[in-house]
């Protein structure tokens, strides 16, 4: 009798673990960019991705949100150059994106000064800063994470919008962009 109480609560014990453990997995999601390969990023299984395009050679925006629970919104825009003999955007170029961001975010910002942060990604470095909104309507988001990394030929824009408790996704999508990656077309 007592090994069966054991095993029963092990067993209920595993059961949660694997639930968590499913939730937090990973894979790999896929975006067909015209004329320029894939664009290729780990996001957690939960998360919703949905691909909206102006027109046809116009670089995609790819939009994420939960499948349940709290709201949030990470949009990317992966842009490539103009011409095919244009050189990707330097970090200059990136640093100066995001720094053009930083100006437009402060006034409306909590933060007397916005920091802005670099990091490398898998191919390339990459800018961001956070905000915290002064006065989000009822229907907005509090938290704002803004940047861009280069991904390949790509410029990879990137906004993650967020309230209160939702740290972990901000991480997890600053940690996808960090090993993004661009296929080429077959």
């Amino acid at each position: 009798m007592p090994r069966i109480k054991l095993s029963v609560a092990l067993l209920a014990l595993l059961v949660p673990a694997t639930a968590v453990a499913q939730t937090n997995s990973t894979g790999p999601r896929r975006f067909t960019l015209p004329e320029h390969g894939q664009f290729v990023i780990q996001v957690p299984a939960d998360w919703k991705g949905e691909v909206s395009q102006p027109a046809t050679r116009m670089p995609p925006t790819i939009a994420f949100t939960p499948a349940s629970g709290k709201p949030f919104q990470i949009m990317m825009t992966t842009i490539w150059p103009a011409t095919k003999d244009r050189q990707p955007q330097s970090r200059d170029e990136l640093r100066a994106t995001v720094q053009r961001g930083v100006d437009g975010a402060k006034p409306q910002a909590v933060e007397k000064e916005l920091r802005l942060v670099e990091f490398q990604g898998r191919t390339g470095p990459g800018f961001y800063f956070s905000a915290t909104d002064r006065a989000p309507k009822p229907d907005e988001y509090k938290f704002l994470t803004q940047g861009v990394v280069r991904v390949g030929e790509l410029s990879v824009t990137f906004t993650i919008l967020t309230n209160d408790g939702q740290e972990a996704i901000v991480k997890q999508a600053l940690d996808a962009l960090k090993g993004a990656t661009q296929e080429p077309t077959a």
